[in-house]
């Protein structure tokens, strides 16, 4: 099961326990794929000098944010929020990496 078929199970779907039981199987596989996908992705560096990361999605999107969160909270050296809302703070500025998560593309 790729990573995008799984995702749509879980979040579209009550998934069958047999169903439940292969996302649970192919999770590693889906681990990869998605390292994969970012080991091929390619960024610009910032004009400006980076002093804050705003990380936002709605519903399951938002979840990505808090795990990241979770895992590197102890090693950044900038402050990272997590924002579940359909507004962006107003601390955000030319200084703030803006992450915008939307698995559908269809985030309000």
């Amino acid at each position: 099961m790729v990573l995008m078929d799984a995702i749509i199970l879980y979040f579209c779907a009550q998934p069958t326990q047999s169903e439940m039981k292969e996302l649970v199987a192919s999770f590693t596989a889906q681990l990869r794929q998605a390292v994969e996908i970012g080991e091929k992705a390619t960024f610009t560096p910032s004009k400006n000098p980076i002093r804050n990361v705003l990380i936002t999605g709605l519903g399951g999107s938002g979840i990505g944010g808090s795990i990241i969160n979770q895992i590197v909270e102890h090693e950044i050296k900038v402050p990272i929020t997590v924002n579940k809302d359909y507004f962006i703070p107003a601390f955000v500025g030319p200084e703030t990496l803006v992450i915008v998560s939307s698995y559908s593309g269809n985030t309000e």
